[in-house]
């Protein structure tokens, strides 16, 4: 099997973990590991024991290797620098992309894996999306975060002789995770890992947690792909909050409790139904094999180990 050359923007995000973590496993890939904090690289690098099959880069040398696949996981996924880089996000999201589309424009084989966001379809998810829901720019005040997606999903459709796919993803766990963010999951993994209480609301959401195999394997489709879409990723099964605390109360001790006046803010608007019934990826081949609670089973343990030892 020829090895294939894979530059990942954003290596060291919660993505980009996952992807160095699954690609280093198979001997068939060259990784280029670009991020604005090279520490940040060597330290994921020593994380994982890895010996060869890539190479360190900065932005600035982006354009002097040649690859097969670009993969960018640049973004930000804290709800709270969210809120804090405001504005900003827009003229960050632009300027990798378009360091990525200049790329194409000298080899416009190569193909673009784009980590999107289930956010591109605004709204406020009073139901999931579907293969016909559309993305445009709406008429009403949208969070920078959400008109970032749009507006680059809007670019890339326009460039139809680019292999580009966006990959839509609305809910992701792992191991790698920054618990101390303000995501429902994050929250509730901290607590039961430092013994506190979960409080929340009585209002019922639905979230969509994508395994890591999944990722993993819905992106060695896209890196194959050659076509320009955007692509919904989901799990097996979605899970509600309702069923997902009973169930962590039951087999992780998780210890909550729900009353009416806890509010739920969120940076890009609050998401009852945050997941895709799309299955358009399935025409690619993807099947996905874990459900949302077999992920967070699987993935809370790495969190909880040092308190079993």
């Amino acid at each position: 099997m020829n090895t294939k050359s894979i530059a990942i923007l954003g290596c060291t995000g919660h993505v980009g973990k996952n992807l160095i973590f699954n690609f280093q496993k198979e001997k068939n890939f060259d990784l280029f590991l670009f991020s604005r904090h090279e520490q940040n690289i060597r330290k994921t690098i020593t994380d994982f024991n890895l010996k060869d099959h890539f190479t360190i880069k900065n932005y600035e040398q982006f354009n002097e290797s040649e690859y097969d696949a670009i993969i960018n996981c640049i973004g930000i996924s804290d709800p709270a620098k969210i809120i804090e880089v405001n504005n900003s996000i827009l003229e960050i999201t632009e300027k990798y992309d378009n360091l990525v589309l200049d790329y194409l424009k000298k080899y416009p084989l190569v193909n673009y894996v784009n980590f999107s966001s289930g956010a591109v379809y605004g709204g406020d998810f009073i139901s999931p999306v579907n293969s016909s829901t559309k993305i445009e720019i709406p008429n009403y005040k949208i969070s920078p975060y959400t008109l970032s997606k749009i507006k680059s999903e809007i670019k890339h459709r326009n460039l139809k002789n680019f292999n580009i796919i966006d990959v839509r993803l609305f809910s992701f766990f792992s191991r790698y995770m920054d618990i101390n963010t303000k995501f429902l999951i994050s929250e509730i993994v901290s607590s039961i890992k430092y013994d506190k209480k979960f409080v929340t609301n009585k209002i019922d959401i639905f979230r969509d947690y994508i395994n890591p195999e999944d990722l993993f394997n819905f992106i060695k489709i896209c890196i194959n792909l050659n076509s320009n879409c955007g692509l919904d990723v989901y799990s097996k099964e979605s899970v509600s909050k309702f069923s997902l605390l009973k169930y962590l109360e039951k087999h992780f001790n998780l210890k909550y409790e729900m009353k009416e006046d806890v509010s739920a803010n969120s940076p890009t608007g609050i998401k009852k139904n945050y997941f895709s019934k799309s299955r358009e990826a399935a025409k690619f081949g993807f099947i996905p094999q874990f459900t949302s609670i077999e992920t967070i089973s699987q993935e809370l343990k790495h969190f909880l180990k040092s308190n079993l030892a």
